[in-house]
């Protein structure tokens, strides 16, 4: 009878750990193109829960697939190891469980590695990584991936022909892959072809070849349309024909062809929202390279009106905008359109600061990971957050000097426009007034998220932790930060303080209160610059109208603002 039970708990367990590993890679499938963070923590949890488990094919293809993952992301060094894990793991599979018994390394991790090459600039180690791909892809018995696998890895050698500006090898290895296509391959893909010979022909200067490939690229088309291929990735293709001829045209300064290309380029990528803020972005700067500023102005403020218009695109059609009024004379619009470029520039540092620690907490998270598994967890947990509040404080004062950068290398450029317009003065430090606050917000409410974790942790108790902690409330409540942002307040409004003091004696804590509710802030806003609770400031809020004297239906923050 035990022996029985015993049985059928280990099958119960067994079963168990199966279906849960099994969810996990789900969810890593589920998201990792929509949430890949959350997709990399599903991956941490099933490295975990399998540690102890030998070399199998959901494992390597698991590894393989948060390389993917992480390369995606951008973050090469994680993704590079992880790929290189899934090829060490599959080669202690045994030969007849593997995914491809013919072969000792996967194909596609190989050609994921390289393309990390690629994407660092290694062009020798990347090149070497696709050519082994292409010879474990001949050796492989499933026809589909033979043939999908070889013409990519062909591509990208093409690709790096390209960079290399050997675009006679470039045309000769784009040209086998189309060939191959055209035989057996998806219709999209053999336009995608058609694409990179065109965009070789057009650099080369070779017209006729460029026109007779996008001649035939037309017909094949439209016969597929005709056919009733409705792929939007078909249509997606053939605008890039019209748009990498437009773009080369554009770079060649032939912009009435870049033009002409581009608006054709319009119909075929109108549902692909990134291309498509592109095509306007260069029909602008066409339009100014012909000096016709009207046009150029229009259709520059047209694509400023577009929703989620990434800071890339928005500097692009600002310079046209700074161009066109430079041309015209309009001092004062060219003011205005020099402090946007600042602000854009300022909060396009502060995004990529903040992806950027985004990131580094995935590194940390793939990191503690690993390492959990062979050493203690308490020691690696003390250095990581004290590794992470170093690098939060660096990643902030870095993105604060490269701010400050940029305003005064602007500041040098504009000062006879100034001259001009003194009375915009004000409206410009009021912009970077808005812009500090904003800054010290964004950095506040992160920092605040990390301590949270730290006090949260199940180490919470241990001495080093509890350093790190108070560390980080030390940076969130550092009076430099609160003067530097008090100088740049008192610029903008310097009878404020004053006014204040006249109607009641109000201590650094009121005053700095008062600073931020006239800044427009609200109160879980102020709490998070000020590192205190919500509670707290409307405490807070409750002296300073008793010490200002207002009535009970009298607005503290309308009083301030008339101020």
């Amino acid at each position: 009878m035990l022996i029985r039970v015993t049985t059928l708990f280990l099958l119960f367990t067994f079963f168990s750990f199966a279906q849960n590993s099994a969810q996990l890679r789900d969810s890593i499938i589920k998201y990792k193109d929509t949430d890949p963070s959350l997709a990399i923590e599903f991956g941490i949890e099933f490295n975990n829960l399998t540690q102890n488990q030998g070399p199998n094919s959901e494992i390597q293809n698991t590894f393989a697939l948060m390389g993917e993952i992480l390369l995606n992301m951008g973050l090469n060094a994680s993704a590079l190891d992880y790929l290189k894990q899934s090829v060490k793991i599959y080669g202690a599979i045994p030969k007849e469980e593997r995914n491809f018994p013919n072969i000792n390394q996967p194909p596609w991790v190989i050609l994921n590695i390289g393309s990390i090459y690629f994407s660092n600039g290694d062009y020798d180690k990347a090149e070497e990584k696709f050519k082994q791909a292409i010879s474990l892809f001949e050796n492989i018995s499933y026809k589909n991936q033979n043939f999908f696998g070889i013409n990519t890895a062909t591509s990208n050698l093409a690709l790096i022909s390209q960079a290399k500006k050997d675009y006679k090898k470039a045309e000769k290895l784009f040209r086998e892959v189309y060939e191959r296509r055209k035989k057996y391959g998806k219709a999209e893909d053999i336009l995608y072809s058609m694409a990179s010979l065109l965009t070789i022909s057009a650099i080369n200067n070779d017209d006729l070849s460029a026109q007779n490939i996008l001649d035939n690229a037309e017909n094949f088309y439209n016969n597929q349309i005709q056919s009733g291929n409705n792929q939007p990735f078909l249509k997606r293709n053939m605008g890039y024909m019209y748009l990498n001829l437009g773009a080369i045209k554009q770079y060649k300064k032939q912009f009435e062809k870049a033009i002409f290309y581009l608006n054709k380029s319009e119909p075929y990528i109108e549902d692909f929202p990134f291309e498509l803020s592109a095509i306007g972005s260069r029909l602008a700067e066409c339009y100014l390279g012909l000096n016709k500023y009207d046009k150029a102005e229009n259709i520059a403020n047209e694509n400023l009106k577009v929703k989620n218009l990434n800071e890339q695109e928005k500097i692009y059609n600002y310079k046209v905008l700074e161009n066109v009024y430079k041309a015209k004379g309009l001092n004062s619009k060219l003011l205005k359109i020099k402090d946007s470029i600042i602000l854009i520039s300022s909060g396009s540092s502060t995004s990529k600061i903040l992806k950027s620690l985004n990131n580094f907490e995935t590194e940390i998270q793939l990191a503690s990971s690993a390492r959990e598994l062979n050493e203690s967890k308490i020691k690696y947990n003390t250095y990581l957050y004290i590794l992470i509040i170093c690098s939060v404080v660096l990643f902030f004062s870095l993105a604060t000097i490269r701010v400050n950068y940029n305003y005064q290398k602007e500041k040098g450029n504009r000062l006879e426009a100034e001259k001009e317009l003194i009375s915009s003065k004000l409206d410009q430090k009021n912009r970077e007034l808005v812009s500090k606050s904003n800054f010290i917000l964004q950095r506040n409410e992160y920092l605040k998220k990390i301590k949270t974790k730290l006090e949260s942790s199940k180490q919470s108790d241990n001495k080093d932790l509890q350093s790190a902690s108070h560390e980080l409330n030390s940076v969130i409540n550092s009076d430099k930060t609160y003067k530097d942002f008090d100088k740049m307040f008192v610029n903008v409004y310097p009878n404020f303080y004053s006014k204040l003091n006249k109607i009641a004696e109000l201590t650094s804590t009121d005053l700095r209160l008062a600073s931020y509710i006239k800044m427009n802030h609200t109160n879980s806003e102020i709490a998070i610059i000020s590192g205190v609770s919500s509670r707290t400031i409307e405490s807070q809020r409750y002296r300073l109208s008793k010490k200002l004297n207002l009535d009970k239906d009298q607005s503290l923050n309308s009083f301030l603002m008339s101020i």
